[in-house]
């Protein structure tokens, strides 16, 4: 069995295996440990392998599956609020997948003058933007289960890595869901004041052991909220710095926070930047094999990004073998046209 096999085995096996331990556990009346047993081998074993991976849509499968099982785990003496961050967090993603792919078909229909199919790639565009922003708040809100603290107010007195990772998937939660929640018009209720809290927490964690997520973070509030940024900070040293300190450590997962505050911005050239960045930086740097699972999702946000750029343009998405380059580049050597994607 390939490499490739043995992960699709294990994302699509996983459910079942989760069930059936349930099932046991309470057959043998271990109900009171079963809970805290299953949260352990979660955390210790199945979310560490997921992140050694790079197949982002059996990860989809494999959330969306658990997403709605890894909470009732409550309901047998465990405290599975720290997964469950994990889990919305991916299933959040999944959603927002979609939401591009129909951003998409918005922007070709809008090419080919076709207003029925404009509003019908719209429509379907915003209920994924609501559904990831729901579960994108699902994982925020279980954050503030997970540690008692008033979030925005007081740091955890974190005692391991896992207890730092499951805090900085928590505010990315809840960040991406204030975004989301706001492209779709507010479909999904996410409170403002979210955001505040996230560009707080983030001064939690230290920057450097991090990949300058916390440093992008906040700076995407003070962005937001000119009122919050501390006096003599200018942002975008802060976000650069941020950037390069991801970059050297092969993590590009700060790109994609950086390039969503650009666009915010309609400053699409430093957008461009980035993207060529990421291509440099797949050449130059070595990604961090632990985590191959959140570089290979950076990358699909980023191609997302330049897609939508490439499509307003063009009419069609990036070309084959043109992620990194763009069409009005002045030596632009893609090929526009693949006459295979024609046969």
């Amino acid at each position: 069995m390939s490499i490739k096999q043995k992960q699709k085995f294990f994302f699509w096996i996983m459910p079942f295996v989760l069930s059936f331990f349930l099932l046991w556990a309470a057959g043998y009346g271990l109900v009171n440990h079963s809970g805290r047993v299953l949260v352990s081998f979660i955390e210790d074993q199945a979310v560490p392998y997921v992140l050694k991976t790079d197949d982002v849509e059996m990860g989809c499968v494999m959330a969306e599956a658990l997403t709605l099982l890894v909470p009732s785990l409550v309901e047998i003496n465990a405290s599975p609020y720290k997964l469950a961050v994990m889990f919305d967090f991916l299933s959040g993603s999944c959603a927002e997948f979609k939401a591009w792919e129909e951003e998409l078909r918005y922007m070709r229909a809008i090419h080919a003058k076709n207003v029925a199919e404009a509003q019908d790639a719209r429509i379907l565009q915003k209920r994924y933007l609501n559904l990831a922003a729901k579960r994108q708040l699902k994982g925020y809100r279980n954050l503030e289960l997970a540690y008692s603290v008033v979030l925005g107010e007081q740091c955890p007195q974190f005692k391991s890595w896992n207890d730092e990772f499951y805090w900085l998937v928590g505010l990315m939660d809840g960040l991406q869901a204030v975004l989301n929640d706001l492209a779709s018009e507010g479909a999904a209720k996410v409170p403002l004041d979210i955001s505040l809290k996230v560009g707080r927490g983030a001064a939690c964690l230290d920057n450097e052991k991090w990949w300058g997520l916390p440093n992008a973070i906040q700076v995407a509030i003070w962005v937001s909220f000119p009122e919050n940024k501390p006096e003599a900070v200018e942002p975008f040293k802060v976000l650069d710095l941020a950037v390069q300190t991801g970059l050297k450590q092969g993590m590009r997962v700060v790109q994609v926070i950086a390039a969503k505050i650009y666009i915010g911005l309609g400053q699409h050239e430093q957008v461009k930047a980035l993207i060529r960045d990421n291509m440099g930086a797949n050449s130059n740097i070595v990604t961090n094999p632990q985590f191959l699972f959140l570089d290979k999702v950076a990358t699909i946000q980023l191609r997302a990004m330049s897609d939508v750029m490439w499509t307003e343009a063009t009419g069609k998405r990036t070309p084959t073998g043109g992620f990194g380059r763009f069409w009005d580049d002045r030596k632009n050597t893609v090929d526009t046209v693949d006459i295979l994607d024609i046969l």
